[in-house]
C-alpha cells in the first residue's frame, strides 16, 4: 500500500479508540468538536446520517462518485458505525466507516479530493492485514474489502499458477494480505479448506520484488524446450509466411513443428490447467494448457490424448498429455507446438519465457524467518 494509504500502529490504536467510542456516543449527536456518531438501525441509510451533519447534497454527490469503494456507502446493516468528522468551519474532513462485520474504512477529505484508506484496526507488532472472505468471488469480494485493483491482479497474477479460480475457490476461503507499509502486500496467504498457499515477498539488490513459498521459490514454472523427449527433427519452425503443404497456400505458420513417430508421448512444457481438449478440423485432436494468467501452449495433431485427462485437470511440467499423431490437416507424424504470451504467438526455439525465481541461499535465513514471523503475526502456523 502507498505510505499515504498505511496507518501505523499507533495510528491504528488511536483509530481503533476512535471507532470503540462512537458506541458510547449519542446516535446522531455532536461531541463538541464538531464530530458526529451515527450506529446504524434497520431502515438507516447512509444519506440520512450525512445530511444530519450539515453537508450538502452536492458534496455527497461528489464522495460518491470519486471511488468505487465509496459505492459501499450505499449498502449499510444494523450495527454499522459511523463517525464524521468537521472542521471549525463545518467544512468536512474524514468519514470513518466501521462495518460490523468487515474491515474499517477511513475517508479523508482535503483540497477538495477525498482518498480511502481500508485498514485492520487490531494492530499486530509491525504489518497489518487485510482480510477477503470468498462468498462470490476472489475480484468481487476483494473489491468489496477495499483491495485496490493492481494487487488484485498481483494476487491472480501469483496464485494463478497453483489455483484455478473459477473450479478451486468455495465460500468461506479466506485471502489474508499483510502489509508493511509499501504499496504492495509484504505477504499474500490463502487459507482454505483442503490447504493453505503462503506468499511472502522478497526484494532483490536491484530492487524487484516477487513473491516466494516458504522454500524461497516462486509459483511459476520454468518451460521445458522441446515437449517431447524423442523426435527426428524440426521439420517447420515459425514463420510469417509459409506454403501450407494441405492447402495448397501461402499463410503464416505461428507454431513449431516435430517430426517423430506416430505413439510418441508428448509432455506439458510446465504445469498448468487443462483449459480444453478438443478435435479441430486443422489441428486434429489437440490439448490447450493454460499456465498462470500469461501463458497458453498448443499441442495439435495427436493421435490422441492421455487416458483419463478432461478439460480443468492440472497437469505437473512433464507430465504426459498426449502421442503424436497425424490428424486433422497433417502430412505425416508430427507434434505442432505453440507458446502464446498474453495471446500472441511467440517462436517457442528462440522466446525465453520467465524462469521459476529462488531467494538466493545467503538471504534464506532471514526470509524463513520473517516468513514465520509474518505467519505468526497472523495467527497462521
Amino acid at each position: 500500500m502507498p505510505d499515504n494509504k498505511v496507518l501505523s500502529s499507533s495510528k491504528l490504536v488511536l483509530l481503533a479508540i476512535a471507532l470503540m467510542g462512537s458506541v458510547l456516543m449519542p446516535t446522531s449527536k455532536a461531541d463538541g468538536k464538531h464530530d458526529f456518531y451515527f450506529e446504524a438501525s434497520r431502515g438507516d441509510a447512509f444519506y440520512k446520517f450525512f445530511y444530519s451533519t450539515g453537508l450538502s447534497g452536492a458534496l455527497l454527490k461528489t464522495l460518491m462518485g470519486s471511488d468505487e469503494r465509496a459505492q459501499r456507502l450505499d449498502h449499510i446493516y444494523p450495527g454499522d458505525r459511523f463517525k464524521i468528522a468537521l472542521d471549525d468551519n463545518h467544512n468536512l474532513k474524514r468519514i470513518v466507516f466501521a462495518p460490523l462485520n468487515a474491515n474499517p474504512m477511513l475517508i479523508s477529505y482535503s483540497k477538495q479530493e477525498f482518498s480511502f484508506v481500508v485498514v485492520n484496526i487490531q494492530p499486530t507488532q509491525d504489518i497489518t492485514h487485510s482480510t477477503i472472505t470468498i462468498n462470490k468471488s476472489l475480484n468481487y469480494d476483494a473489491k468489496k474489502a477495499g483491495i485496490e485493483a493492481e494487487v488484485i491482479k498481483l494476487m491472480v497474477d501469483n496464485f494463478s499458477w497453483e489455483l484455478d479460480f473459477s473450479r478451486d475457490l468455495r465460500k468461506g476461503d479466506k485471502f489474508l494480505l499483510a502489509w508493511d507499509g509499501e504499496k504492495t502486500p509484504c505477504a499474500m496467504i490463502y487459507v482454505g479448506d483442503r490447504k493453505t498457499i503462503a506468499l511472502f515477498a522478497y526484494k532483490t539488490p536491484a530492487g524487484q520484488k516477487k513473491y516466494y513459498t516458504s522454500e524461497g521459490k516462486t509459483l511459476n514454472d520454468s518451460f521445458a524446450f522441446p515437449p517431447l523427449k524423442k523426435y527426428t527433427r524440426i521439420s517447420s519452425g515459425y514463420q510469417k509466411s509459409r506454403y501450407h503443404p494441405t492447402l495448397k497456400v501461402w499463410r503464416s505458420h505461428l507454431g513449431t513443428d516435430f517430426a517423430a513417430p506416430k505413439g510418441t508421448p508428448v509432455y506439458a512444457a510446465a504445469k498448468g490447467v487443462v483449459k480444453y481438449l478438443a478435435t479441430l478440423t486443422g489441428y486434429g485432436n489437440v490439448v490447450y494448457l493454460k499456465h498462470g494468467t500469461e501463458y497458453l501452449t498448443v499441442y495439435a495433431h495427436l493421435a490422441g490424448f492421455k487416458k483419463g485427462l478432461r478439460s480443468g485437470d492440472k497437469v505437473s511440467k512433464g507430465q504426459a498429455i498426449g502421442f503424436v499423431g497425424s490428424t486433422g490437416q497433417s502430412t505425416g507424424n508430427h507434434l505442432h507446438y505453440e507458446i502464446r504470451l498474453n495471446g500472441v504467438h511467440k517462436d517457442a526455439e528462440k522466446f525465453k519465457p520467465q524462469k521459476q525465481s529462488f531467494v538466493p541461499s545467503s538471504a534464506m535465513v532471514d526470509f524463513r524467518e520473517r516468513s514465520h514471523q509474518v505467519l505468526s503475526e497472523l495467527g497462521l502456523k
